[in-house]
């Protein structure tokens, strides 16, 4: 008798199943496969929205090492130079704001820079800016842009540090200096100069 009642359950259930209609079967399907799209949707979209967190957290982690690294060496002179062997940039902390003043040239600011000085002394403007970007690229956009509002290049300098160029046109002059540093942080400078 209870060998009969464990098999006669599953039974039960098998025959119970066969009886769905297929109608229902097809509606169930379907809502199981629209449950796994929304499911597959809501895992893309939250990988998305992580690869999106990465630069600010790694920018975040690089500004809290290098404030650690400015307190130990208030409490160990020296050090800061003995990590900087070792690990390159780390106390080297990009500028998050821009300093006062205005942006010199026909050229937007390449994205990601920020302006780091502001000097103004009689017709002469100076800026800086510094920040984390491709050298090569932020070269090409100061070359493109002041080529589109015409103004005739000449490069002053160029080293595997950096590169001067000037750039004219009329009687205005426009300097600029593109420097990398051993940490990757870069520091454009721009100096307008009427002749």
């Amino acid at each position: 008798m209870n060998r009969e009642n464990k098999f006669r359950l599953p039974a039960q259930a098998g025959w119970s199943l066969r009886n769905i209609r297929t109608r229902t079967w097809l509606i169930l399907g379907a809502v199981g496969v629209v449950i796994l799209g929304l499911m597959a949707w809501a895992g893309i979209a939250i990988l998305f929205w992580l690869w999106g967190q990465a630069p600010s957290v790694s920018e975040a982690g690089k500004r809290l090492a290098g404030e650690a690294v400015t307190q130990i060496e208030q409490v160990a002179p020296g050090l800061k130079e003995q990590v900087g062997q070792w690990l390159p940039g780390l106390g080297e902390a990009a500028p998050v704001s821009d300093v006062s003043g205005t942006d010199v040239g026909p050229v937007p600011r390449y994205p990601g820079l920020v302006r780091s000085q502001f000097t103004r002394e009689g017709q002469t403007v100076e800026v800086r800016y510094a920040g984390r970007a491709p050298f090569d690229m932020v070269l090409a956009h100061y070359v493109k842009g002041f080529a589109a509002a015409n103004y005739a290049q000449e490069v002053l300098s160029a080293t595997s540090e950096g590169e001067q160029h000037r750039f004219r046109r009329g009687q205005e002059s426009i300097d600029l200096a593109l420097l990398r540093s051993q940490g990757g942080l870069l520091e454009l400078r721009l100096k307008l100069s009427p002749q």
